[in-house]
């Protein structure tokens, strides 16, 4: 699976859409990464990236009164979860790519071109 931004993922919401693009590069800056200490910088920096990333869109959700809000946050609660362990794993050592490559995958086809795509058509 390949971890590359492409422009049908733009949802039509400027500052959420360079977010996107910014964990994208983040991301395969990581799978592409060899240095193990570049490597726990750089999923810390995903995890901080990710984490405003989700504040500025629950924040959003929040002021437009969005239905399904509580879905949305249970869906960034779980990705935070998961980008954590990832971390965890790395700072004993063990990394496990292509984990993180389908994590982020999955992330991408589901969260941002339904979730994120219904957000940004309730905004309009």
């Amino acid at each position: 699976m390949s971890i590359e931004w492409n422009e049908s993922y733009k949802i039509g919401q400027a500052e959420i859409d360079q977010q996107h693009q910014h964990l994208f590069a983040l991301t395969r800056a990581l799978l592409e990464e060899t240095d193990e200490t570049r490597m726990r910088s750089l999923i810390m920096l995903l995890y901080k990236h990710t984490r405003e990333h989700f504040e500025l869109e629950e924040h959003l959700m929040r002021q437009l009164n969005f239905p399904d809000l509580h879905a949305h946050v249970h869906d960034h609660s779980h990705l935070l979860g998961k980008l954590n362990a990832i971390s965890k794993e790395m700072g004993q050592g063990v990394f496990n790519k292509p984990a993180l490559e389908q994590l982020m995958g999955d992330w991408t086809l589901r969260h941002i071109l339904q979730d994120d795509a219904a957000l940004a058509a309730f905004m309009r």
